[in-house]
């Protein structure tokens, strides 16, 4: 390879080839398997992501669903309310066509009647049940074989806030059955058994949520419609 030469005021000056294109060896071994591994972790990095979003996406279209159903139960409470003298189902007597005798711990079995009773205003089972739940059953309809009998607690995903009133919109209506509030945890639970909440929420008693629905999160909703 010719050096370059140059004519300065009475003397010759040579440059001598630069190194980086002198050396024709190209990328060394390490070289290349860092960039191999650069690679491939840019590969996975993209797969991972791919699959990723779509879970997420999923995740959050059922979230989304689930305060819709909530916020419909919400709404058929209040209607069934205003037909029957500002008094939810399960204030009311089984003779008067409420739930009252239901709300009891003995009952636990027969909770789904709550949900039963408000039939007329909901129209459609599918409300009672978030999308994400897996460990309850979708009911085609209210009627006892179906929603009802030893399993009816099965078809439902929301619990009964006992201490929810037409009048006092801040009361707990409802919510996810994956709360953990005390004793209660039925994030394993295959019958189906739910919870009433009487009890207020405090700074010393906050509910907590279980890992079964909404990635360690949950929905609730109050007296007044709101979730």
């Amino acid at each position: 390879m010719c050096c370059q030469v140059r004519f300065c005021a009475g003397y010759i000056k040579t440059y001598k080839p630069s190194k980086l294109f002198a050396s024709n060896s190209g990328f060394t071994q390490v070289e290349l398997i860092v960039v191999i591994v650069i690679v491939l972790i840019l590969m996975v990095g993209a797969v991972g992501a791919g699959m990723l979003l779509p879970a997420l996406a999923k995740a959050k279209s059922q979230r989304i669903a689930c305060v819709n159903n909530l916020k419909q139960i919400g709404i058929a409470t209040r209607i069934y309310a205003t037909d029957n003298q500002d008094q939810l189902p399960w204030q009311m007597s089984e003779v008067e066509g409420g739930t009252a005798e239901y709300i009891a711990v003995s009952k636990a079995a027969e909770y789904w009647k709550h949900f039963q009773a408000l039939s007329n205003e909901l129209s459609n089972p599918k409300v009672v049940r978030c999308p994400s739940d897996r460990n309850r059953n979708q009911a085609n309809s209210f009627g006892e074989t179906e929603f009802g009998g030893p399993t009816g607690n099965l078809s439902m995903s929301y619990f009964i806030g006992k201490a929810s009133d037409e009048a006092k919109p801040n009361n707990i209506l409802s919510g996810d059955r994956n709360i953990e509030y005390g004793d209660y945890n039925n994030d394993d639970d295959n019958e189906g058994t739910h919870q009433k909440f009487g009890k207020k929420f405090s700074g010393r008693l906050r509910p907590a949520w279980t890992e079964s629905l909404h990635q360690v999160q949950g929905d609730l909703l109050l007296s007044d419609s709101s979730c």
